[in-house]
């Protein structure tokens, strides 16, 4: 995965930023300056990189596979303002991880396919900021797939 821009700063000097993400990890290459980036979470991939440039202040922001660059706090792709990534609570990430394994045991594929659905839906509201909301879902999801791997269990 590659993308490149191509940023002036304020002196009129062109300056070349590209992402790279492969076998050797993820690395930011300004002006052919290699700088290796890493994410701010184990289950996703996040990652906010500044970049200084004389005139224009740069962040590469990494969401997944959604590759984004702000300059001057304004991302480049649709002119929104830019805003720091935020962290996504840990006990997110432990009842993904908890959810997915109990799943998998219960329900096989079907359940791990259901289960990776919904905890992409809960990673996207927990960086919206609407964590309550998540938290909703991974213990319903908790529930539904404890309460459903116990009747299955019983059943046979």
């Amino acid at each position: 995965m590659e993308r490149v821009w191509t940023v002036t700063d304020s002196m009129g000097n062109m300056h070349q930023i590209m992402f790279k993400k492969g076998f050797g990890g993820a690395k930011c290459i300004v002006d052919g300056d290699t700088y290796k980036m890493k994410s701010k979470n184990w289950v996703i991939w996040m990652a906010d990189h500044q970049i200084s440039i004389p005139g224009a202040e740069c962040n590469l922001v990494v969401i997944g596979n959604k590759i984004r660059l702000a300059v001057n706090g304004t991302y480049l792709e649709d002119g929104t303002p830019y805003e720091p990534i935020r962290n996504i609570p840990t006990w997110l990430n432990v009842l993904v991880g908890i959810n997915a394994v109990i799943a998998v045991f219960m329900f096989g594929m079907i359940g791990l396919a259901i289960a990776v659905l919904l905890d992409l839906l809960t990673y996207k509201l927990s960086l919206s900021q609407k964590n309550s909301i998540a938290l909703v879902i991974q213990i319903v999801l908790l529930v539904v797939v404890l309460g459903g791997g116990i009747a299955i269990l019983t059943a046979a």
